[in-house]
């Protein structure tokens, strides 16, 4: 199983149009306080949040289509070293070129920290429909 244990860059975007272009159900599902519904998230913030599920889901996570996600954590159970790192930041970039259309120009960073044991992953791109370059970063730990 894998998990992460923060999102690093949380910061609010803001709507790219008046129009939304993409939406998801924040994983968060955090009522809003006055209305005690929970509000879709939109846009940027959408597409951040299916970049990172994508690279965090494994193979077969999803009932209906197994093929979707990647085998990001079998790089988890190796020490951490610059062979790892170079392994899994090519599995990520294939993963999101196969899986994720939305986006464009995806450049993945992974820094060591072999003291612990752990891999931080910062991942760039640019969303197609709007041009905007953005980021996800998150660690990725490895769960016994």
């Amino acid at each position: 199983m894998l998990r992460s244990d923060y999102s690093v860059n949380e910061k609010r975007s803001v709507n790219v149009s008046s129009k939304n272009l993409y939406s998801d159900i924040p994983l968060a599902f955090i009522a809003h306080p006055n209305t005690k519904d929970i509000r879709p998230i939109t846009d940027i913030n959408a597409v951040k949040q299916a970049v990172k599920i994508l690279v965090l889901s494994n193979f077969s996570d999803r009932p209906f289509h197994p093929e979707l996600g990647g085998n990001v954590s079998r790089y988890l159970f190796e020490n951490a070293n610059k062979f790892t790192a170079v392994a899994l930041r090519d599995e990520i970039l294939r993963l999101l070129k196969k899986n994720e259309p939305r986006i464009k120009n995806t450049k993945v960073q992974i820094e060591l920290n072999e003291e612990n044991n752990r891999l931080f992953a910062t991942i760039l791109f640019t969303i197609k429909t709007t041009g905007t370059n953005t980021e996800v970063s998150f660690y990725l730990d490895r769960i016994r």
